[in-house]
């Protein structure tokens, strides 16, 4: 077993919006399954996000995080990557796993405003 903490930075944009730690399933696997296509979802001429994923979804497969927000995950051995999910669906970078008993990642905002916001895992 090992534990991963994952902070999400307080940002303005995308304040409200919940993401989705996912952990069960890679995120190329995730992609295929839901028939989504690039990392970000499509907007509106006003700059809404049009959403591509059910949050039922996203709560049966993967763990909510607010913003500024820290979540301890205890995962088994075999699991290996993260990534993480907008309401809208908009996905974060993935992110291997390190073999340590524990981890610490920094999840942040990027984009917002003029662009859909989505989630970023910093490396560090």
């Amino acid at each position: 077993m090992k534990t991963v903490t994952v902070q999400r930075k307080q940002k303005f944009a995308s304040a409200w919006m919940p993401y989705w730690l996912i952990t069960k399933i890679t995120k190329k696997d995730f992609m295929n399954r839901l028939g989504l296509e690039g990392d970000l979802c499509t907007h509106t001429i006003m700059g809404q996000p049009v959403s591509r994923i059910d949050i039922s979804i996203l709560d049966t497969i993967g763990t909510r995080i607010e913003n500024g927000k820290t979540v301890e995950l205890t995962l088994g051995d075999d699991v290996r990557t993260i990534f993480a999910s907008s309401m809208d669906g908009s996905l974060s970078n993935e992110v291997i796993l390190q073999d340590a008993d524990t981890q610490h990642l920094t999840l942040t905002t990027k984009g917002g405003f003029k662009t859909v916001s989505y989630p970023y895992f910093e490396q560090e």
